[in-house]
């Protein structure tokens, strides 16, 4: 077959070209037919329609409502697929390819110029034009210039940055087929273009498809006016679905075709959109209903802030408990008297003795041994009374509980030898007793009416890990409390500080066996502080659950509205998912940009939502509340909102992907 090669200048670009044989057609339909089925009735839109298209034809399909020419487009145009027959464009069987080879060959094949101009209103007349450049793969810095070009050749440069609210009906049109040129169509579905238009606009909308026709464009006009179809140099009528005229008026010049435009590479699928220009489509589109926008993030913040701020509150307070019990160290072991039938009826347990603190005192590795015996009783000092923790104790005490003193000293071993009626107070008896800043060393305090000398007050500490008040004591030598009080040698308990914290296993065993021959049968327990601290840490880490189950049950409802919201777009935005589709989006491409526009939202969410829970801690923290701020909460929270945004946008961006572009391209 003889071919030639001829320049031919496109809109925005000039391209070399082959001449070849009529025969070798462009669109070829072979017995096509398209029924649907509404219920129990079959609708037969077409029925055995055969055609064939050269390359530069200018074809006017013409019919009323109802004959079939918007179904015949969209199978031309690749949106919907035949019930029967054969279609060919360019050789291709299109039968055979699958959804993403059916985008390629619309991107690479065909531009459309629908009747209500397909704008998205969110973009200006060049970024609509540059639109399908994106599913090409082109990069940005390329497809502005050459949407500028495009624009500037149909008149339209001067209104490149005006949204469609701002131009006219004819302005819009010009916009549409600019669209359709960008990538360089081979045919241009141009579906009653001019059916909005004034008889001013329309006029020039068809003089420009007859320019581009006269370049080489391919041409198929879909309209129901017989004024315009004479417009086209080949009339195809359509009634009830089938072709009942097909005329030649004026014959096209010499069919072209696209140099090196070979079958396969009409089908060639490009990659998926780049992430960041997924990102960029995602903020464009969520800039669109920013207050919706604002109330899908407002549940995110909520949940992810949340999180943080319940783990932050349950790691303070865990935190606080375990450095009460550090203060009092971590190589402590604690002796209580315990076991079946030995409560006395006093409530006193009588197994612990001063004599066995001395034995204990002996076994290697045991720095120091405590005994106690506590009671409480009232004191009074002028007219203030106050009923205060008395305990007995040996000076030994002050080295276990690692005791320091504000004012004056410890009773001694002398002290302790002699009964020495004196006394040592804690924070909270001296601010209850002296409350007229008296200097309590060198006072007398009575106490069941015995006068005891104050010579010491210790240092506060505050509350003990159970919550009590370390301060609310009454220090006094043990063998004075047992005189004066008690009557008898026996001991509340018995604390041993270990020479290192390495021994406290060690001790813990050996202080039992000891305890266990001396008194022949098992009774006291023997406890150190790791063991508390195991309970403890436990106990917090299961209120620290609880709070961050909670707060994460709001996240997970801050997840269903991301997935309410995204459902209302992909409602909302039918006909923009149809318009993307009909100028080359993958259902791939669909799928990432609604994914990803769930991803933005969760990932700002989730960033604000930490910012908030770290902001809420702080002010939670200023009324003297425990809070400790880790990085692992925050880190987990955030993880959490993003896999929020992909599980609960994956739904509504399937959903998107899933859209027949006939049915959403057709929606008010």
């Amino acid at each position: 077959m003889p071919v030639r090669s001829t320049p031919v200048a496109q809109v925005g670009r000039t391209f070399e070209v082959d001449v070849v044989a009529v025969s070798d057609p462009l669109i070829q339909l072979d017995h096509i037919s398209r029924s649907y089925s509404l219920g129990e009735i079959t609708v037969n839109a077409l029925r055995d329609v055969s055609l064939t298209i050269q390359q530069g034809e200018f074809v006017a399909i013409m019919g009323q409502s109802g004959s079939g020419k918007s179904t015949l487009m969209n199978i031309l145009g690749c949106l919907d697929k035949p019930s029967s027959g054969c279609y060919q464009v360019g050789g291709v069987d299109v039968a055979t390819l699958s959804n993403d080879e059916l985008s390629a060959l619309r991107l690479s094949t065909f531009g459309f110029v629908f009747q209500r101009y397909q704008l998205l209103a969110n973009y200006n007349a060049w970024q609509n034009v540059a639109m399908p450049g994106i599913y090409r793969q082109l990069p940005r810095s390329e497809r502005q210039p050459h949407a500028m070009r495009l624009l500037e050749q149909l008149g339209m440069a001067e209104r490149a940055e005006h949204k469609p609210s701002e131009l006219s009906g004819g302005q819009q049109q010009r916009v549409s087929i600019a669209r359709a040129l960008v990538n360089g169509a081979e045919v241009i579905l141009a579906d009653e273009p001019t059916g909005a238009l004034d008889s001013n606009s329309g006029t020039q909308v068809l003089e420009l498809l007859r320019e581009l026709n006269q370049q080489g464009v391919t041409v198929i006009l879909i309209t129901h006016d017989k004024d315009i179809a004479q417009q086209a140099n080949r009339v195809i009528s359509l009634k009830d679905g089938q072709v009942i005229d097909d005329h030649i008026s004026v014959p096209s010049a010499a069919p072209l075709k696209k140099d090196g435009v070979e079958a396969r590479q009409r089908v060639k699928v490009f990659p998926n959109i780049s992430v960041l220009e997924s990102i960029r489509i995602a903020a464009a589109s969520l800039r669109v209903n920013l207050f919706r926008t604002l109330l899908t993030l407002l549940g995110i913040i909520i949940g992810v802030a949340s999180v943080v701020l319940m783990i932050a509150i349950g790691e303070g307070g865990k935190a606080d408990v375990l450095g009460r019990i550090e203060s009092i160290g971590t190589n402590l072991l604690s002796v209580r008297p315990g076991g079946p039938n030995l409560r006395r009826g006093s409530g006193d347990i009588a197994t612990l003795t001063l004599a066995d603190a001395q034995a204990i005192a002996l076994i290697p590795g045991v720095e120091a041994v405590a005994p106690e015996r506590n009671t409480r009783a009232t004191l009074r000092f002028g007219n203030n009374d106050y009923s205060g923790r008395i305990k007995g104790a040996t000076p030994a005490y002050f080295t276990v509980r690692d005791w320091e003193l504000s004012q004056g000293i410890f009773f001694t071993e002398k002290d302790v030898e002699q009964f020495a009626s004196v006394m040592v107070i804690g924070a909270t008896i001296r601010d209850n007793l002296f409350t007229d800043n008296e200097d309590p060393i060198g006072r007398y305090v009575l106490v069941n009416s015995t006068p005891y000398q104050v010579i010491g007050i210790l240092q506060a500490k505050g509350a003990d890990p159970m919550g009590g008040d370390m301060d609310d004591e009454v220090l006094i030598p043990i063998t004075t409390a047992r005189l004066k009080f008690f009557g008898r040698d026996y001991l509340s308990s018995i604390t041993l500080k270990a020479s290192s914290t390495d021994e406290v296993t060690r001790l813990e065993q050996e202080v039992l066996d000891l305890l266990l021959a001396r008194h022949n049968k098992n009774d006291v327990m023997v406890r150190s502080t790791e063991s508390l601290v195991e309970a403890v840490t436990e106990a917090q880490n299961t209120l620290t659950l609880l709070l961050g189950s909670i707060a994460a049950i709001s996240l997970f409802v801050g997840g269903i509205g991301v997935m309410n919201i995204m459902l209302v777009n992909v409602s909302e935005r039918r006909r923009e998912i149809g318009l993307r589709i009909a100028t080359g989006a993958k259902p791939g491409d669909i799928l990432r940009q609604f994914n990803i526009e769930a991803l933005v939202v969760c990932i700002c969410g989730g960033t604000l939502g930490v910012l908030v829970g770290f902001g809420a801690a702080l002010i939670v923290q200023y009324f003297s509340v425990s809070v400790a701020f880790t990085a692992m909460p925050a880190l987990l929270a955030f993880a959490t909102s993003i896999m929020v945004g992909l599980i609960f946008g994956y739904i509504p961006a399937r959903k998107a992907a899933s859209l027949s572009p006939i049915t959403a391209l057709a929606e008010e």
